[in-house]
């Protein structure tokens, strides 16, 4: 049986724009670094709690961001404080 005679499977990976997530619980100090680096993120929780740096230099407050939307920016560092979570997706 040659290789182009195999049926494919019916559920391929890495179809999606994000493939993975890392959820960033409360009180969490988490640095996605190398291969965890986060493409996006979304915030949820009290969101004034939640401090990220960015992959390409600089940081900002969560609150500076809508809770529930994804936000197009690479994350290398994530803090969250006691009610606050972030959920980095690569």
């Amino acid at each position: 049986m040659a290789i182009g005679d195999r049926t494919p499977p019916a559920v391929r990976g890495n179809l999606g724009k994000y493939n993975s997530v890392h959820l960033v619980g409360n009180n969490t100090t988490y640095f996605a670094t190398g291969s965890n680096e986060a493409a996006a993120f979304v915030v949820d929780g009290t969101v004034a709690q939640i401090t990220l740096t960015f992959s390409g230099g600089g940081s900002a407050t969560g609150d500076v961001f809508d809770a529930g939307v994804v936000h197009e920016i690479g994350v290398q560092k994530a803090v969250t404080g006691g009610a606050s979570t972030v959920y980095l997706l690569r």
